[in-house]
C-alpha cells in the first residue's frame, strides 16, 4: 500500500491481494487520522490490484461508509476488469464513484465535500 495527499485528495494505491486484516486495518487506520486531520476526500488507486475477495470489499464499503458518514466522499479508480465485474455481480456498482484514472477522479473529488 502506497499513500500521498494529492490536491487535497488522500490517495490510498492498493497493490497484489486485497484479502484480510493484514490490510485492512492500516487502511482503516489512514482514513480514521485522515478524516481527524480535516481531510475527508479519498481515493483508492486500484490499478495494481490483482485479487479481492469479501474481506477486502468489505473493507471498501466500510471506508465509502465512513468518509461520508464524516461529510467526505470516496472514489475508486483505475478498477481491474475482475473488480468492476465484482461490482457489477454484487450489485454495488452504484455505491462507490468510479473513475477511469487517477486525474479524472482527483478532479471528481474536488467538487464534490
Amino acid at each position: 500500500m502506497k499513500h500521498e495527499i494529492k490536491d487535497g485528495v488522500l490517495v490510498i494505491s492498493l497493490e497484489g491481494n486485497l484479502l484480510g486484516e493484514h490490510t485492512n486495518a492500516p487502511v482503516m487506520e489512514l482514513i480514521k487520522e485522515s478524516i481527524e486531520a480535516g481531510n475527508k476526500k479519498v481515493l483508492f488507486n486500484l490499478g495494481e490490484m490483482k485479487f479481492i475477495n469479501s474481506t477486502g470489499l468489505g473493507m471498501l464499503l466500510t471506508a465509502v461508509s465512513k468518509t461520508r458518514n464524516a461529510g467526505g466522499e470516496l472514489a475508486l479508480c483505475s478498477l481491474p476488469d475482475q473488480m468492476r465485474k465484482l461490482l457489477q455481480i454484487t450489485k454495488l456498482e452504484s455505491i462507490f464513484n468510479t473513475r477511469p484514472d487517477e486525474e479524472s477522479a482527483i478532479s471528481f473529488l474536488k467538487t464534490v465535500a
